[in-house]
């Protein structure tokens, strides 16, 4: 029984793989639409509770069909949290190339950062509490992610320094990789403490944030 098993799931993989290739636009859509249906259950059942056949039921397909589309539940989510990673960073590196006053750019940063947290509850939380230290290089999708990462990291620090060179940032150019290191670690460690439609919007997180980054606590300087 398991050779028998093993040779359809095998069947399957190269249906699949072959079905990639060829780059039909039918199949194409139907993979989106599976991707979708996972990022919906994702978010309504956690990444770790959701199953394949919960994803079967939301697409309205047998569990077994979607092997024909992906390999399972964790190559779903990486598609999925790869997508939305990338937006985050596009958004980035957009900010850091406009016009803009620095305060401007680092409390948009902020803002739009944590209403994408929200807005893909919890599965980019997921990514942020795992797999993001844990990142496999060695895998085409270890790698793109790495490359992602480097880049949002890079934008973020431009903007730090931005802010230093037209006076806005009250900072040594020397501590640009700590101070970006501190704001990006606050905006990530909110995944150890928010809840969906519990308390403040991701928005409204992100506005607190950008004012204690940009005005501190204190309503005058004690030093």
């Amino acid at each position: 029984m398991g050779a028998i098993m093993n040779n359809e799931t095998s069947i399957i993989t190269q249906r699949r793989l072959l079905a990639r290739k060829s780059d039909d636009p039918n199949y194409r859509k139907q993979r989106e639409e599976l991707i979708a249906a996972a990022a919906r259950v994702f978010r309504r059942k956690g990444f770790q509770a959701a199953k394949l056949q919960d994803i079967a039921e939301e697409v309205g397909k047998n569990r077994i069909t979607l092997y024909y589309y992906t390999s399972g539940k964790d190559e779903l989510f990486q598609e999925i949290v790869a997508a939305v990673v990338a937006g985050n960073v596009e958004m980035v590196e957009k900010l850091y190339s406009e016009d803009l006053p620095s305060t401007h750019k680092l409390r948009y940063l902020c803002t739009r950062l944590m209403a994408s947290y929200e807005a893909h509850y919890p599965y980019l939380f997921v990514y942020i509490q795992e797999p993001m230290t844990q990142l496999d290089d060695r895998t085409e999708w270890g790698l793109m992610m790495k490359s992602l990462q480097e880049r949002f990291d890079e934008a973020t620090k431009g903007i730090i320094r931005q802010g230093i060179e037209d006076g806005s940032f009250r900072i040594s150019s020397s501590h640009i990789t700590m101070i970006a290191n501190a704001i990006l670690g606050m905006l990530h460690w909110s995944h150890r403490w928010f809840q969906l439609e519990k308390g403040l919007s991701g928005e409204s997180i992100g506005v607190i944030f950008a004012d204690l980054v940009l005005n501190g606590l204190a309503t005058s300087r004690s030093d």
